[in-house]
């Protein structure tokens, strides 16, 4: 019969692996199983050995007292429900660490199975989201992500990946079966990232790939090893920085001379030119645009009612094609295209599966609309400039102690009315997208220095708990932070508040 203590240990795993699990898929379970956590912690009543654990690692500290620190914003509160929903929800920053330290460190095998768990919760999901996407027509890529926030699922696939490749290449031994789990889980993992044309994702598995590669440079004795690295990490830089500025070239470099505004259809009707268009696929869309034609010609081609936004579809599609606006372009188009055009494609491009032109033709678009019309919609990342704007013009107001714990969100609000933005109103509520911003609005600029201090400071005394896996986990939320309140989010703050402790308090192979 398992003793008492045994019970507890497992539960502890199982519980950790359940969270791992919900991590990517359930928000629902990720709170069920951190409370499963925290009640059998107290069930193991055995306080004096957990004091002894805790005697012996003090370097936790650190970590729990940045809930303290954050506590400050309290003082200039006004919305205290606001404020103890806000507390409550940051309340493992506190108690992750401590129940971690005190319970029996996870062994080098358990802390894989949790990890283990994770890749295949993730690449489940990717799977799931996948098959939703391939039978369903999505107007947005962001529709696909099924159970978490698109943003967030990516961050997991990211991490996912850094395990793969950890499990994959780490000095303990591993079975050639999971070997291929692993390297077919991560090939798997990173071209959904492509499939999903989640920048953010995709940015931040290219910066972690270029972080590993001078990993294995600095850390590896082998000469070979070393020059491969090197050579392939440049390689990728290259070719990278090249077709990102291929793409950009042939997407605003205009690919024909000055308009013939004389000219005329096959049928004999003027074209319509708009004065200063936008440029799109090496195209201006204002240019050679019959509308009579396009009218009579896409009812000629489908059964779905020529309205403003069909119009506006096709002109860009045809655009995007390299044609006129006319008749002719519209009955050469395949059955493909009509469809594509009826699922709302503007962009040839945006109709493909894989194409890394997809999501940079998407924001050179908003980009331009931008920059022509003023036109913020288009583009989240615009919309966050306009949050960034707001965020900082109330934190110069508030430096020392911010605005106040809970009251951040409504504050943001009426500063974004007050300054006429075009977002004001649209949504409320959303936060700064910003980490960094926000907890220096919330709780002042000694809250933001300290939790930077708390990113640095296993960097600074404990070097020799720090693997590759650490940095990754740290490097890839650090850099969501700067367009993202990621530990505002649930998924975002059990992927640090959970996931750096377990790292650092137990024992882990260091590839």
């Amino acid at each position: 019969m398992p003793s008492r203590r045994h019970f507890h240990q497992t539960f502890y795993l199982v519980a950790t692996m359940a969270l791992a699990a919900s991590l990517p898929l359930s928000h629902f379970m990720m709170g069920l199983s951190c409370f499963l956590i925290f009640l059998n912690w107290l069930c193991e009543w055995n306080w004096r050995e957990k004091m002894e654990r805790m005697r012996e690692n003090m370097a936790f500290l650190p970590f729990s007292a940045f809930y303290i620190v954050f506590a400050i914003g309290l003082a200039r509160t006004t919305d205290w429900q606001a404020a103890g929903s806000e507390m409550l929800s940051k309340i493992t920053f506190l108690l992750a660490p401590i129940i971690i330290v005190t319970s029996k460190r996870l062994e080098k095998k358990e802390l894989g199975a949790v990890f283990t768990v994770f890749i295949a919760a993730t690449l489940a999901g990717c799977l799931w989201n996948t098959a939703y996407a391939l039978s369903h027509s999505l107007s947005d890529h962001r529709e696909m992500s099924r159970f978490i926030d698109h943003i967030r699922f990516a961050l997991c696939v990211a991490m996912s990946v850094v395990f793969c490749i950890h499990y994959s290449f780490c000095n303990f031994k591993t079975s050639k079966v999971s070997t291929a789990f692993y390297l077919t889980a991560a090939a798997t993992l990173s071209a959904y990232l492509i499939f999903s044309q989640t920048l953010s994702g995709i940015a931040t598995l290219f910066v972690l790939a270029l972080a590993f590669a001078v990993h294995l440079y600095f850390t590896s004795k082998n000469r070979i090893l070393k020059t491969v690295v090197v050579t392939t990490a440049t390689m990728l830089l290259v070719v990278a920085t090249a077709y990102t500025c291929f793409i950009s070239y042939e997407y605003f470099h205009p690919k024909e001379a000055a308009p013939d505004r004389g000219a005329l259809t096959c049928n004999g009707r003027a074209y319509r030119f708009v004065d200063d268009p936008i440029i799109e696929n090496g195209h201006y869309i204002g240019y050679y645009v019959c509308d009579e034609e396009l009218e009579r010609a896409w009812k000629m081609r489908s059964d779905t009612a020529y309205s403003e936004i069909v119009s506006a579809t096709l002109v860009r599609y045809l655009n995007s094609l390299g044609m006129r606006k006319d008749s002719a372009a519209v009955m050469s188009l395949t059955d493909t295209d009509i469809k594509n055009v009826e699922n709302r494609y503007a962009n040839v491009e945006y109709s493909r599966v894989f194409s890394a032109k997809k999501a940079l033709y998407q924001t050179f678009f908003a980009i331009s609309l931008y920059r022509k019309h003023n036109v913020y919609d288009e583009s989240s990342l615009l919309q966050r400039v306009e949050l960034w704007k707001a965020t900082w013009s109330l934190i110069k107001e508030n430096p020392v102690l911010g605005v106040g714990i809970g009251n951040q969100r409504a504050a943001l609000d009426k500063r974004l009315e007050d300054m006429g933005s075009p977002i004001a109103g649209k949504k409320k509520g959303r936060g700064s997208h910003n980490q960094f911003l926000t907890f220096w609005l919330t709780s002042g600029v000694f809250a933001l220095a300290y939790f930077v201090f708390i990113l640095v400071y296993p960097f600074l005394f404990m070097k020799n708990r720090i693997g590759f896996v650490y940095i990754a986990l740290i490097l890839a939320i650090f850099l969501s932070m700067f367009v993202e309140d990621t530990l505002n989010a649930q998924t975002g703050r059990m992927l640090y508040t959970i996931f750096a402790p377990l790292l650092l308090f137990s024992e882990i192979e260091k590839p």
